[in-house]
């Protein structure tokens, strides 16, 4: 009974710790949100937490893959009430500001059941830890993401970077490195109830997996098409300078064949009436028709009229 109290009592405090910190961040920074504040806290806690489970895994034991099911160790259970410490913080300020959805407060039950079970009972300290890492170890990288998109800066080499590291990184440990977790789990002799966890996690791990692969091919997607789109704008613009340089050509090669015409009628209508002034047919100045133009001033002897004149070539 006492070290029940003594379990809980140390609970309380690393809720109060992480509560604490959350309002000293919104004291000390007030220009930000209470979100902002809280996913520090957050993504302090991933750190934290990924650090010690890792020390707990890998350093010290026992093996999860190997030695699940047993009783808790010293550094365990210290483990895991910073974790529910922070879980009932956390799951109390999304009640509060209603900020996340059903899947996500699933989550935060669960998981406060799981890691309150393990602290009771003094077991399942192994495979809590396992859970713990593979769950907080991509965690900062959700932060940063969501760091991004406030400070505008999510649309940039950065974001993508951090977009894929994360997506990489969770199915890496959550899909890859679970799923065999669950195998190994299952076939050493552990209880009911550590299965029943094991397969209610596991299927949370997919449940976020499947919403990450939507978003990606969404986000991905709309990429493409304006990639796409883009691609169709130049290509119209380019198109369209080639029409213009097309037309403009012609325009130039009609005018040039226009000047051309009207030279060589000039020529001959100006042949013309000569010969008729040499005959003594006209004489003075004459109408020049319309269908004749000249080029430049108006020769001697010759005046632009508002109408045709038909001379009969055999005068």
């Amino acid at each position: 009974m006492e070290g029940l109290q003594g379990s809980v009592l140390h609970v309380l405090i690393c809720s109060f710790i992480w509560s604490s910190l959350y309002f000293t961040f919104c004291l000390l920074n007030p220009r930000r949100s209470y979100e902002w504040h809280c996913r520090s806290v957050t993504a302090i806690h991933a750190i934290v937490v990924t650090f010690l489970s890792a020390w707990c895994g890998f350093v010290q034991g026992p093996w999860p893959f190997t030695e699940a099911g047993g009783p808790n160790t010293p550094l365990q259970v210290t483990t895991v009430s910073i974790c529910l410490g922070y879980f009932l913080f956390d799951l109390t300020w999304c009640l509060y500001y209603q900020t996340e959805g059903a899947a996500m407060l699933c989550h935060h039950t669960l998981s406060i059941l799981g890691l309150t079970v393990s602290v009771i009972s003094g077991y399942y300290g192994t495979e809590m830890i396992a859970t713990i890492f593979g769950s907080e170890a991509t965690n900062p990288l959700l932060q940063t993401r969501w760091f991004l998109r406030e400070t505008h800066q999510y649309h940039s080499l950065l974001g993508e970077i951090v977009d894929h590291a994360f997506m990489f990184s969770f199915g890496f440990l959550r899909i890859g490195i679970g799923t065999y977790l669950v195998y190994s789990y299952f076939i050493q002799p552990t209880d009911l109830w550590g299965r029943l966890g094991c397969i209610t996690m596991y299927g949370i791990s997919w449940l976020f997996w499947v919403n990450i692969v939507q978003y990606a091919i969404n986000k991905y997607k709309k990429k493409y098409l304006k990639y796409k789109k883009r691609k169709q704008e130049e290509k119209g613009q380019g198109d369209k300078k080639c029409n213009r340089t097309v037309v403009s050509n012609e325009v130039n090669g009609n005018e040039k064949l226009s000047n051309q015409i009207a030279d060589d009628n000039t020529e001959m209508y100006e042949e013309f009436v000569a010969k008729l002034h040499q005959n003594g047919v006209i004489k003075g100045s004459h109408v020049i028709p319309k269908n004749v133009h000249f080029r430049g001033s108006v020769p001697n002897g010759y005046v632009n009229g508002a109408s045709d004149v038909h001379i009969n070539p055999t005068l």
